[in-house]
């Protein structure tokens, strides 16, 4: 074989190999938009009416504020177990301020409270659940 046909075929040999070496280990992730969620325990508050929490100044509704007023996916909802709900946007606070409202609007609670993510979405971004937070007086 002729010099120059044997570096042609090096060349080959080794394009072919990176070639696959960069496509055999990446994994394709779908562009999904997901919410993560955390259960809120306000057992110890009977006279809860509403719950608002923040991350970073950014706030889910206050009791009497339109829900489309939000400039983020924040969000609270009552559970038929007495649990609320907090649906955050596609983050993942360390810490979230969580406000306690009676049914006139009076704020009775606050607490910041750590957060503790299990990433649930495989190898991809994917949505995240916390262990149940359990407020105290």
């Amino acid at each position: 074989m002729s010099r120059g046909l044997m570096r042609v075929l090096a060349v080959v040999v080794l394009l072919c190999g990176a070639a696959t070496g960069t496509t055999g280990c990446f994994t394709a992730c779908p562009a999904i938009g997901y919410v993560n969620g955390a259960v809120v325990d306000v057992s110890a508050f009977p006279a809860v009416a509403a719950v608002q929490f923040c991350v970073d100044a950014e706030c889910s509704p206050a009791p009497g504020e339109d829900e489309t007023s939000s400039t983020n996916m924040f969000s609270t909802s009552r559970q038929d177990d007495g649990t609320w709900s907090l649906m955050f946007d596609m983050s993942t606070p360390e810490d979230v301020d969580i406000r306690l409202f009676d049914a006139q609007g009076t704020l009775i609670h606050e607490a910041e409270e750590a957060i503790a993510w299990t990433h649930t979405g495989g190898a991809c971004p994917g949505p995240s659940t916390a262990e149940p937070l359990i407020l105290q007086p």
